[in-house]
């Protein structure tokens, strides 16, 4: 490798870590605010019907899998969790899915977590919110690991206009793109967004960010 080539690969690593750094100073937190925010309003739902013997159960059972949490007994939590996929009450059904993708993803199971996201995002009788929810969740666990054309069969039903996640899904893309090595399409990505005057300042700046550090 010629010294040239080595600087070129060097200078393009850190301006794959400066858009990491930007993209986690605004995304990830943003991420996290919203699914406290959704789960919340989630267990609200569910605990309207906790005196029905039938969502009593469920929740004695999911009881224990805080308990177990609480406890860091994480591989019986993931066990408890795992009687309760196949439950027929719709809130649970987003709780657990979302426990136990952050459960398989603080062990290091990356595609467990992807997988029990998947199937929230797939399941029918659940909210197209939350399973689209579900869906960029798994986006972003992935996003270092899949291909660019497998993020973009992902991403674009939320990439429609209109859907809540419209804008960070297409961020969340260019960031994919340019982890693939292909810069022009990750900037031409982030100039769109910046040029949609439908998009919301805070996007458009955060765009402008992304791009300024792409060559």
């Amino acid at each position: 490798m010629s010294e040239e080539e080595f600087i070129r690969e060097v200078n393009e690593d850190m301006r794959h870590k400066q858009l990491m750094t930007i993209w986690k100073k605004y995304g990830v937190y943003i991420i996290i605010f919203l699914v406290a925010v959704l789960l919340f309003v989630v267990s609200r739902v569910v605990l309207k019907n906790y005196n029905e013997d039938h969502y009593r159960d469920v929740a004695n059972q999911y009881g224990k899998v805080e308990q177990n949490i609480a406890a860091n007994n994480m591989d019986v939590a993931l066990r408890e969790l795992g009687k309760l996929s196949t439950t027929d009450v719709g809130g649970y059904k987003i709780l657990v899915a979302f426990e136990t993708a952050k459960i398989q993803l603080e062990k290091g199971n990356r595609q467990k977590a992807i997988d029990a996201l998947d199937k929230l995002a797939h399941t029918s009788g659940v909210d197209k919110i939350y399973r689209d929810l579900a869906n960029f969740k798994a986006a972003m666990i992935a996003v270092d690991t899949a291909s660019y054309d497998d993020m973009r069969v992902r991403l674009a039903p939320l990439m429609i206009t209109g859907n809540p996640w419209e804008y960070m899904a297409k961020e969340l893309l260019a960031m994919s793109a340019l982890t693939a090595g292909r810069s022009a399409e990750a900037k031409s990505i982030l100039t769109e967004i910046e040029q949609d005057l439908e998009a919301p300042e805070d996007v458009k700046t955060r765009a402008k960010e992304f791009s300024s550090v792409i060559k």
